[in-house]
Order: structure tokens, then C-alpha cells, then sequence
């Protein structure tokens, strides 16, 4: 009851954070497992992390189970292999946004898993990541044309070319799946499940 109790605390805590920071001001009605762990992870990387200042756009990517991958030699190639679960472990990764999102014909409002359909913005910066529950909506849409985060419609299938920086640090979240106020904060240029992730004390 009392960790139910600090969650409920922290959610309100978060919608006076981000009206704080905006006088926009987008947050869902409701809150999931996943999108509390998404607006704590924000919360942190927008008070505590120096690379929130370098960039305007950052892409939200959940890992529901880390899965720990390790270069090996198989049949004589080499191959990522995974290696450890990490069942107890539940990743947000905030992901500079390099390239501009495919804008196909397809992805209209209403459509799903053709755009991102969730996003918020904090201290103008804006955060998005996909949700199969919700659709596009005419509002998200305008959001990420606001910020340029869209190509042009592309009509011929023909897809830009896209950067690909390694240098580029990500921020990961690992929280413990038990008790989302457990947490550890990780930046590298490698995804996360290619490095070995902080040690949590999650418990059972």
C-alpha cells in the first residue's frame, strides 16, 4: 500500500513538472505500467541528464524484457547470441532523434503502427514513442509536423537515406519490474541488451 501510495505521489508530481515546464501541456487521461515508467524516466533525463540540452527530439523505446546479447562464433560466423534474461528488469531508452520519421501515405489519422501515436513535450522538447492501443490522431500528427519530424510524403516507396551516428549517446532506464521507484541510469552508444546493464537490487 505505501509504494501505491509513493506512485500515485510521483504521478501528480509529474503533471505539475510538466505544467511547470510548458504552458502545453500533454498527458494521457490514464496511466499504464509502461507509460508511469516512461514519464519517471523523462522526469529524470529532463532534471538530472546533461544530454537532454543537445538535442530537441528524443524517440521513446520500451524493452519489456532485457535480453543480454554477446558477439560468439556459430558454424563459423559470428552472431550475436543471447546469452542472459533479465526477467526482473523492465528498460525505457531515450533515444536522440537523428533521422526524420517515414511519412508513407498510409499513416492517416486513425491508422496504427504507421507513426508514433503517443508523445509529450517538456521544456519544448519533444518525446514520442509508439503504442499499438492508440491510433494516430489529428493532434500527434500536427505535433510532429510542428517539429519538422516527418520527411516529406514519400509517394514512390523510394526511403531517404538515413544517418547512422554510433558516437551518439542514448539514455537507458532499467527499472525493476516489482517496484518502478527502483531504478538505475545508464548513457552509452550501445543498445541496451549489447552492454551488461547496472546492477539492481529488484529483490523477488
Amino acid at each position: 500500500m505505501d509504494d501505491m501510495r509513493r506512485l500515485i505521489i510521483l504521478l501528480l508530481l509529474w503533471l505539475l513538472l510538466v505544467n511547470s515546464y510548458s504552458q502545453e501541456k500533454y498527458i494521457p487521461q490514464s496511466t499504464n505500467f509502461a507509460e508511469f515508467a516512461i514519464y519517471e524516466a523523462i522526469t529524470d533525463f529532463a532534471d538530472n541528464c546533461r544530454l537532454f540540452k543537445q538535442d530537441s527530439i528524443f524517440h521513446i523505446r520500451i524493452q519489456d524484457t532485457l535480453k543480454h546479447y554477446t558477439l560468439q562464433r556459430n558454424q563459423g560466423a559470428l552472431k550475436w547470441i543471447c546469452d542472459s534474461v533479465y526477467a526482473n528488469l523492465f528498460v525505457i531508452n531515450i533515444i536522440p532523434s537523428i533521422n526524420k520519421l517515414f511519412y508513407l501515405p498510409d499513416a492517416v489519422v486513425g491508422s496504427k503502427g504507421k507513426l508514433p501515436s503517443r508523445y509529450v513535450i517538456v521544456k519544448s522538447k519533444l518525446f514520442y514513442w509508439d503504442d499499438d492501443d492508440y491510433p494516430l490522431t489529428e493532434e500527434t500528427l500536427s505535433v510532429l509536423k510542428k517539429y519538422d519530424a516527418l520527411t516529406d510524403m514519400i509517394h514512390d516507396r523510394v526511403l531517404p537515406e538515413t544517418v547512422l551516428d554510433e558516437s551518439k549517446k542514448s539514455i537507458h532506464y532499467y527499472f525493476c519490474r516489482n517496484n518502478l521507484l527502483k531504478y538505475k541510469r545508464a548513457a552509452s552508444s550501445k543498445s541496451a541488451g549489447y552492454y551488461r546493464p547496472p546492477k539492481l537490487k529488484c529483490g523477488n
